[in-house]
């Protein structure tokens, strides 16, 4: 893969990375009980960020996550999504399993396409004080990253 190509597709999932931390896996789970108004949101998803969604929020962002599932599924072949589904149910990381798809540009630009729609769409979903949590947590996430990444040079 060429160095711009590998630029572009790093971005493409970083992206899906940052998106990981506002929803759940893509994998079809077990989803544990939802909590009650005020609790957090299980151990994923919001509830990693700190982030309280009420029952109707987290409805809303389930529904966010199967329909982003399905559009993203939709643009894989049925080989790359038996691959990406087994990928999944062993433990691979998201990140890994897809780059494992060699996907096609246009597959790149679609998936990207849903992704930032779906992030939207989550982002609507979330009060004002909880986009200032949820881009709070991104900031020192990133700052944690950029330190990692500094110590490992």
């Amino acid at each position: 893969m060429s160095p711009s190509k590998k630029v572009k597709f790093m971005s493409l999932f970083a992206g899906a990375v940052a998106l990981s931390a506002v929803f759940a896996p893509l994998a079809i789970n077990a989803q544990p009980a939802a909590p009650q108004v005020g609790q957090r949101a299980g151990g994923r998803g919001m509830g990693k960020a700190g982030i309280e969604l009420t029952a109707e929020q987290q409805a809303q962002m389930e529904q966010i996550r199967n329909e982003t599932r399905t559009q993203i599924e939709g643009v894989l072949t049925p080989e790359q999504r038996q691959q990406w589904q087994a990928a999944m149910q062993n433990g691979q990381r998201r990140r890994g399993a897809m780059a494992a798809l060699n996907l096609s540009e246009a597959q790149r630009t679609q998936i990207r396409q849903i992704m930032q729609s779906s992030k939207e769409r989550a982002t609507a979903v979330l009060t004002p004080e909880q986009r200032q949590q949820i881009e709070q947590r991104m900031q020192q996430w990133r700052q944690q990253r950029q330190q990692r990444n500094q110590g490992s040079n």
